[in-house]
């Protein structure tokens, strides 16, 4: 495919990182260094103009025949006015909007408003991400895979948890879930059917919503979280303030903002929200609000050397977990050296939902751990070797594991006598798989792009 991406800053240069490796890019961007950067640094063709003029959008999409306009610039009014004109110009053309604001997103053509064919706002992702990394008591990390409506959570296992010392096979498992991993220090145990927990485990968990929540109180609720501070008035922290208290839930959460500005916003936005101006990453502020309190921390500004810094304050106060968002990928290996285990990357984030939508489609693709590891569906047709065969009867290459399977409108969590039929869509994990087993296995040429 040809597609067009307005924008090089964050999401725009990570879409076109990711997409650029399949199909043919053209990015437009009207900042001089920032083109030159993107040039120098990507396989794609760079358009030095400014994406939100009517005739450079038109001259873009003719200069190589688009299929798909991506529009990520930082305003989201531009973006929204780009994907129109460029239905003008084509209206065969898919149309994707990069969103911040919650006040932005309109009905796309799915839902009978032509215009706009996809809306992404990675702002919103990050959020609805730390919002259930804060509820879920023992989970370090957790992602939702829309199209099959189903979640994946990697839980931290401490002494005393309730699973400690048991057998995977044994544990009692909540209806509509799977075991997919036993991480164990630097292994990834994937056969672990017969493996034994133990304290210091992470135990990645895929299933139903309501199977995660049920997975989580079956460890064991040392402490329910109820006292929330979230440091930085920005999109994201003041999305997740909104999901934290809604229902009516009986928590208690604080926002701590050193911009007057953002302060003020965020009192008007939350109504019911203690908002304090105040700079976070000063402990004599920290303590004055008795930060140290809270069960769970949120760092959520827009400068990452501040949420690091922050993260490392709740650390002295002892806070039992600690949750951060980054946008610079070079401090992912930062914050996990300092012990941040519940971070979430704005990259990761990005490249997840550009590849799931405009790489494969409605296979649910994503990438858990690095380049290492994937998530992703494979529709059972006359081509596969697993074609009415029992999942117990396969030889599964290294690093592959069957997740799931959809079956019209169920999910199966398959055991060793589950038979696979034509038309499951299989979701499966590989952890350093062989692509070349991999696409033999499915029949599918494809999956060698990975």
């Amino acid at each position: 495919m040809n597609i067009v991406i307005v924008g090089a800053g964050n999401v725009g240069f990570t879409s076109a990182e990711v997409l650029s490796k399949i199909h043919d890019v053209l990015i437009v961007e009207r900042d001089a260094a920032t083109a030159e950067n993107a040039k120098a640094l990507l396989s794609a063709s760079v358009f030095h103009e400014d994406g939100s003029n009517p005739k450079v959008i038109e001259a873009a999409i003719k200069r190589i025949n688009a299929d798909i306009i991506i529009s990520a610039t930082p305003d989201d009014s531009n973006n929204l006015f780009i994907c129109f004109m460029a239905k003008r110009v084509k209206p065969s053309i898919k149309t994707v909007a990069c969103l911040r604001d919650h006040d932005y997103i309109i009905k796309t053509s799915k839902e009978g408003s032509e215009g706009i064919d996809l809306l992404i706002s990675p702002e919103l992702i990050t959020a609805e991400k730390i919002e259930k990394l804060a509820v879920l008591e023992n989970a370090i990390s957790y992602d939702h895979i829309s199209t099959m409506n189903i979640d994946l959570a990697t839980f931290r296992i401490e002494e005393g948890h309730n699973l400690v010392g048991k057998v995977v096979l044994d544990v009692e498992m909540p209806a509509d879930c799977n075991i997919i991993t036993v991480n164990r220090g630097g292994n990834v145990i994937l056969n672990n059917e017969t493996t034994e927990i133990h304290a210091g485990d992470r135990i990645r968990v895929l299933g139903s919503p309501e199977s995660i929540f049920a997975f989580n109180k079956l460890i064991g609720i040392k402490k329910e979280a109820r006292e929330f501070v979230i440091l930085g008035a920005s999109v994201v922290g003041i999305e997740v303030a909104k999901r934290l208290t809604q229902n009516n839930k009986k928590r208690v959460v604080k926002i701590i903002e050193i911009d007057e500005a953002q302060s003020r916003n965020a009192a008007r936005e939350l109504a019911d929200i203690v908002v304090v101006k105040g700079d976070f990453i000063d402990m004599a502020v920290l303590r004055s609000e008795d930060v140290q309190r809270a069960d769970v921390i949120i760092t959520a500004s827009a400068k990452d050397e501040r949420n690091l810094l922050a993260c490392i304050a709740g650390l002295r106060f002892g806070t039992r977990k600690i949750i951060s968002k980054y946008s610079d990928r070079d401090y992912e290996k930062i914050f996990r050296y300092t012990g941040i285990e519940s971070i979430v990357g704005y990259h990761r984030v990005i490249r997840n939902e550009i590849t799931k939508n405009l790489i494969f489609d409605e296979n649910a693709i994503m990438a858990v751990e690095g380049d290492k590891e994937f998530f992703f569906s494979v529709t059972i047709d006359e081509r596969s070797d697993l074609l009415k065969n029992r999942l117990g009867d396969i030889n599964m290459p290294e690093g592959i594991k069957v997740a799931a399977i959809r079956r019209e409108e169920t999910m199966i969590y398959p055991h060793m006598d589950t038979m696979f039929m034509e038309g499951d869509k299989v979701l499966l994990f590989t952890h350093m798989a062989n692509p070349v087993k991999l696409a033999r296995l499915f029949g599918h040429n494809t999956l060698l792009e990975l």
